[in-house]
């Protein structure tokens, strides 16, 4: 059933994988580690259907790319926190960031709240410093259109 569900899809997983990390290098690594739990849970995936095959290699791709953009985050935390808000203002910033994007959410929190810059952003999502403050601008737009609004 592995070799099965390697040869057909293989390149698929590889292209959702792409579309999450933009680094070619770093997607072959979440699709090499997916295969390797496949195999080590061959004996779920072979009393499973085909299609269910496929869902479980696409959550479980997602599921170790989440897991290793977490890891980077806690190796990449800076050392001392220089801003400090109180808790009413960090609430209101989480709650309108809701109405964002995952991917702008993100990294919004991370830039702005966790004090990260858009180099560092960029490595961690194999993205380009450009891309990360180009979606940061769009966040910020958001934000300040649903603010006033919500005033």
């Amino acid at each position: 059933m592995i070799n099965l569900l390697y040869s057909k899809y293989y390149g698929e997983i590889l292209g959702f994988c792409i579309s999450l990390s933009r680094n070619q290098a770093f997607a072959e690594d979440i699709v090499q580690e997916t295969y390797l739990r496949a195999l080590a849970n061959a004996h779920i995936l072979n009393d499973l259907p085909e299609e269910k095959c496929r869902a479980w290699l696409y959550r479980t791709a997602k599921n170790i790319f989440i897991d290793h953009v977490r890891r980077m985050s806690k190796k990449c935390r800076p050392v001392n926190e220089s801003v400090s808000e109180d808790g009413y203002s960090s609430v209101i910033v989480h709650m309108m960031c809701r109405h964002l994007p995952e991917s702008e959410r993100t990294l919004f929190i991370l830039r702005y709240l966790k004090g990260y810059n858009s180099t560092e952003l960029g490595d961690m999502f194999g993205i380009p410093p450009s891309t990360v403050r180009a979606r940061l601008s769009s966040a910020r737009s958001k934000l300040r259109k649903f603010y006033s609004e919500y005033k």
